[in-house]
């Protein structure tokens, strides 16, 4: 057993409660269709009191056409909110 206060290496730990529900608000206007890339602010979620708006974006290196995106409502870090489509599929 170790005493550090850090995360030992190779241990994969998830930084969030997998279970949690938080409220997905697409960004006004996205839709099917839309082109995205990398860091493009696709919606938000309330945090906590200290950041109320969490802004949820496309992963690095990920860019394509929106296939899909879910309705405002309540999901958990596992869920689908959106579908992007590349070259190289969904």
């Amino acid at each position: 057993m170790t005493r550090s206060v850090f995360v030992p290496r190779g241990v994969d730990v998830p930084s969030l409660d997998q279970n949690c529900l938080w409220t997905w608000n697409p960004t006004h206007g996205l839709m099917k269709g839309d082109l995205v890339e990398g860091g493009h602010v696709i919606g938000t979620t309330f945090e906590n009191d200290l950041f109320h708006e969490h802004r949820i974006m496309v992963p690095p290196k990920v860019g394509g056409r929106i296939v899909e995106v879910m309705p405002i409502g309540q999901y958990n870090v596992q869920q689908t909110i959106c579908v992007i489509e590349d070259d190289n599929g969904k």
